[in-house]
């Protein structure tokens, strides 16, 4: 597992934290048919610790199969980063498929998703080094998405 990568569980306090902001999000992810997964019963009853640990495995596993180091490396050099920088993935049971944080380098994917989840890992990773340029351009969610996919795609 390279050191560019760590993947973590969300603690049950962190799967109350990803709730509150999909509820204050919601009119947004719906009207940009961002598919997302709530609670159907309370956290605390759902939170289960072995089904989050095996998915972390299973994704660890699967990064390492696929060779993903190689990606980490290409994207650290086209956005001219350290070799040292650092991101984080971490497992939800709530949210959207995957979303980002671009202050601590987290990407947030949700375990119950049935798409690529290492795509979705890398999507998200893109995100994290493209915001800066998102932010100061004032670029609109659509226009950004499709950059996204554009660097995907020239990385890949």
């Amino acid at each position: 597992m390279s050191h560019n990568i760590k993947f973590t569980i969300s603690t049950l306090e962190r799967e109350k934290e990803i709730v509150n902001m999909v509820c204050k999000n919601i009119e947004f992810l719906k009207s940009n048919r961002i598919r997302f997964i709530l609670p159907e019963k309370a956290i605390e009853k759902e939170y289960n610790i072995k089904k989050y640990e095996s998915y972390k495995e299973l994704l660890e596993a699967e990064w390492v199969k696929r060779g993903e180091e190689n990606f980490v490396e290409k994207l650290l050099t086209f956005f001219h980063k350290p070799a040292d920088f650092q991101f984080i993935i971490e497992i939800s049971n709530y949210g959207p498929i995957g979303f980002y944080n671009e202050n601590n380098n987290t990407v947030t994917i949700n375990l119950n998703t049935h798409l690529d989840v290492i795509k979705t890992i890398k999507h998200e990773m893109v995100h994290i080094m493209v915001e800066p340029f998102i932010k100061k351009y004032h670029i609109e969610y659509h226009q950004k998405e499709s950059i996204v996919n554009m660097i995907l795609k020239i990385l890949e």
